[in-house]
């Protein structure tokens, strides 16, 4: 295997860009650090994204995902989304609002594995609602 050392890389063209398919670490395949804004601080690339997210008007359907096979209804604003591919742990951060009818909507997100995240919508005064649900889960892809 070559090695290609250089301090800026430019196209033919003058741009600082590169047309990529895959990355992977040089010294971990599993980790890429990538400067931060003020130049000196960076953060994980990796653990920066988003490993699941999903839009849908929940009793009609996905509006639009990623990483989700399936969602199941168990019931009024009660959903189980099932991931295409597997997390590591259980320990993920799963997240969600939702957007009701002129309430205060709330997400429950306690129900989760390494292959699921069930997720309970109800407005503030604790009755179950179908609405616009937004959700993303953070955490280490298996």
């Amino acid at each position: 295997m070559s090695t290609i050392k250089v301090d800026t890389y430019l196209t033919r063209g003058g741009a600082s860009e590169i047309a990529i398919d895959k990355l992977k670490g040089a010294s971990s395949a599993s980790s890429i650090s990538v400067v931060a804004e003020g130049g000196t601080n960076t953060t994980n690339l990796q653990q920066g994204l988003a490993k699941m997210w999903a839009l849908g008007n929940e009793g009609s359907g996905n509006l639009d995902s990623f990483n989700v096979a399936s969602t199941t209804d168990n019931g009024t604003g009660d959903y189980t989304k099932t991931f295409s591919s597997n997390f590591a742990s259980d320990n993920l951060s799963p997240q969600g609002t939702s957007a009701g009818d002129n309430t205060k909507n709330y997400i429950d997100t306690s129900g989760r594995s390494t292959s699921t995240v069930q997720y309970r919508a109800f407005d503030e005064g604790g009755t179950a609602q179908d609405s616009r649900i937004a959700m993303e889960v953070n955490g280490d892809l298996a």
